[in-house]
C-alpha cells in the first residue's frame, strides 16, 4: 500500500516506503552520474572522433540525453513497481507527463520526474525532497569544472569560482522546480521555468541611470512572485477532484 497526503506539501510522509529510502537515494545518485557520464561515451567508449561543428556537438549531446532519460525512466518504473498499472496514461502520470500537457524534456525528466516519485516512495517528506533532490541536479554540473580546468585551461581557483556560482543557482532553481513538480504534478511546470531561466540568465547589474527603475521592478516582481507562489500552484488547479484526491494523478489512491 502506497499512501500520500491529500496535500502534497502538508509536510507529512508522502509515501509508505514501498521503496527503501537508501535505495531511492542511491538510484537518484546513479541517475545524476549516468546523465553526465553518457555525454562522454561517444568519445571515450565508442571511440568516435570529436564533433567537427557546434551543430554535430549539440546533436550528439541531445542524443545522449535522450538515452539517459529513457534509462532513468525505465529504472524508476521498475523500482516504483509501475508494471502493476495496465493504463499507460496512469504510468506516465506518475512522472508528471499528462496527455494535456506534453513538452520536450531531458533534465527535468531525470532530475524531477524520475527522482521525486522515488523519493516520495522512499518515505521522505515533501519539504525534505524539495531541498534534497536539487543536490543531485547540482552535482550533475560538476563536469563543467573538469571542462574548464583541463580543457579550457582555467586556473583552479577561477574554475572553482565559476562552477561554485553555477552550483549555487542550480540548487536554488532546483528547489523551485521540485516545488513546482510536487505541487502541480505536471512536468510542464518545471520545464517552462527551466526554459525561461536559461533564456534570461543571471540578473545583470543596471547602470546608475536606470538603477532606481530596475530596483523597483525587481521589488515588484519579487512581491508578485511570493504572493502568487501558492495560489498559482494550487493542486486543485491541476488535478481531478472527482475521486476526492487532491494530489497528482490520484497518487494517494495507489494500492
Amino acid at each position: 500500500m502506497v499512501v500520500a497526503p491529500e496535500n502534497p506539501l502538508s509536510g507529512e510522509s508522502a509515501a509508505a516506503g514501498s521503496v527503501p529510502g537508501s535505495a531511492a537515494l542511491a538510484a537518484c545518485a546513479a541517475m545524476a552520474i549516468f546523465y553526465v557520464a553518457i555525454l562522454y561515451s561517444p568519445t571515450l567508449i565508442l571511440r568516435l572522433p570529436p564533433p567537427s561543428s557546434i551543430d554535430s556537438f549539440m546533436i550528439r549531446r541531445f542524443a545522449c540525453a535522450i538515452v539517459s532519460s529513457a534509462v532513468s525512466v525505465l529504472a524508476s518504473a521498475i523500482l516504483l513497481g509501475l508494471g502493476r498499472f495496465r493504463d499507460l496514461s496512469s504510468v506516465l502520470g506518475v512522472f508528471g507527463i499528462r496527455k494535456d500537457h506534453l513538452a520536450p524534456f531531458t533534465e527535468e525528466m531525470v532530475f524531477r520526474a524520475c527522482m521525486i516519485p522515488l523519493l516520495l516512495c522512499g518515505g521522505f517528506k515533501t519539504y525534505t525532497i524539495i531541498f534534497l533532490s536539487p543536490v543531485f541536479f547540482s552535482l550533475a554540473h560538476l563536469n563543467h569544472f573538469l571542462e574548464l580546468y583541463f580543457q579550457q585551461k582555467y586556473s583552479f581557483l577561477k574554475a572553482f569560482l565559476i562552477v561554485g556560482l553555477q552550483l549555487g543557482y542550480t540548487v536554488i532553481f532546483g528547489w523551485y522546480a521540485s516545488f513546482l513538480f510536487i505541487r502541480t504534478g505536471n512536468l510542464i511546470s518545471p520545464i517552462v521555468a527551466h526554459i525561461f531561466c536559461n533564456m534570461m540568465g543571471l540578473p545583470v547589474l543596471s547602470s546608475s541611470r536606470t538603477k532606481g527603475v530596475a530596483t523597483m521592478a525587481f521589488a515588484a516582481g519579487l512581491a508578485g512572485f511570493c504572493w502568487l507562489l501558492f495560489p498559482a500552484t494550487s493542486p486543485d488547479l491541476y488535478n481531478d477532484q472527482r475521486d476526492g484526491c487532491s494530489c497528482w494523478q490520484g497518487y494517494c489512491s495507489w494500492n
